[in-house]
């Protein structure tokens, strides 16, 4: 199952983001600021990581910058708007920039293509009479 962990203040919002995600079929954890991320990221392997920039203590670009050498996939979730903003934590490693208000269903969509572009989830892989099974380590012709 995938793993995610979403960083975000606003309890309302995680609560329907944690909603969608475990009804889509994957695995959500939720903290409410830098430092409790901070910390979910070192006891546990996420595979994406939804997070806010406007977070109280560490704010979501500092924890960027701790999460990007982990290779943890990122899609920044902000009221930041502002072009300079989604390009600052674009540079800063995240694989997507979501910016608030936006559709449960639209961030189904940008999860789905972080994992397609990261091969997480997929357990069989098949080119033409060549099937690979990632789960079992297996080539079958």
């Amino acid at each position: 199952m995938v793993k995610i962990l979403l960083i975000e203040d606003d309890l309302s919002i995680a609560e329907s983001v944690c909603k969608g995600l475990k009804y889509a079929g994957y695995y959500c954890d939720h903290v409410m600021n830098g430092e409790d991320g901070a910390n979910a990221v070192d006891k546990k392997n996420y595979d994406i990581i939804l997070l806010d920039i406007m977070l109280p203590g560490v704010d979501g670009f500092e924890l960027m910058r701790y999460i990007s050498p982990r290779n943890i996939s990122v899609i920044f979730l902000t009221a930041k708007s502002a072009v300079s903003d989604k390009v600052h934590g674009l540079k800063l490693g995240a694989d997507d920039y979501i910016t608030k208000p936006f559709e449960i269903i639209e961030l189904l969509a940008r999860i789905e293509a972080v994992l397609r572009r990261r091969n997480i989830g997929i357990t069989e892989i098949s080119y033409g009479d060549v099937l690979v099974n990632t789960l079992e380590h297996s080539v079958t012709l």
